[in-house]
């Protein structure tokens, strides 16, 4: 095997993780406009972000092609021995230490995402208690509660349990 091979798997990895690095980004902005309940904001990030990550889809798509070019898979032993094949030293480096940037900078957008899922739920969560509010419920007459366990509900008491 060339190290072309290995050079375009790298180049492949650094656009990975300049795409991720974007995503985050986002995500940071999309927290932004989450919690200052900003919508014209939240649907440019969510566009975004969905560009973003089909670009990273896509070259996630073209890391696996050419590592099955080569009859390596992408499982992480067999990413290990296509980086453990490249003969130059420092080329085998660069790819490792970028692939474990990768890796990292992806934590990172997948713990980003989910702070700013568990906001989005805290704001839904409030939005339908300010509308029971409106609508004249009591804001604790729920059926069950967030966890599934039975809820506070006044009509329990006038419906035969099943």
């Amino acid at each position: 095997m060339n190290n072309d091979t290995h050079l375009s798997f790298d180049a492949l990895t650094t656009e990975g993780i300049n795409i991720l690095k974007n995503v985050e980004d986002i995500l940071k902005s999309e927290l932004i406009a989450l919690t200052q309940r900003d919508i014209d904001q939240i649907k440019e990030c969510a566009v975004n972000k969905t560009a973003l990550l089909s670009d990273f889809s896509e070259n996630t798509l073209l890391r696996t092609t050419l590592l099955e070019k080569s009859n390596y898979h992408s499982t992480p032993e067999s990413i290990l021995e296509f980086f453990n094949a490249c003969t130059n030293l420092s080329a085998q480096k660069q790819l490792k230490d970028n692939w474990n940037a990768l890796e990292q900078i992806l934590l990172q957008v997948i713990d980003a995402n989910a702070v700013n899922e568990q906001v989005l739920k805290r704001n839904q969560k409030n939005l339908d208690s300010i509308l029971s509010i409106l609508q004249g419920q009591q804001a604790n007459n729920i059926l069950y509660t967030a966890k599934g366990s039975k809820g506070d509900y006044a009509g329990q008491s006038r419906i035969g349990k099943a």
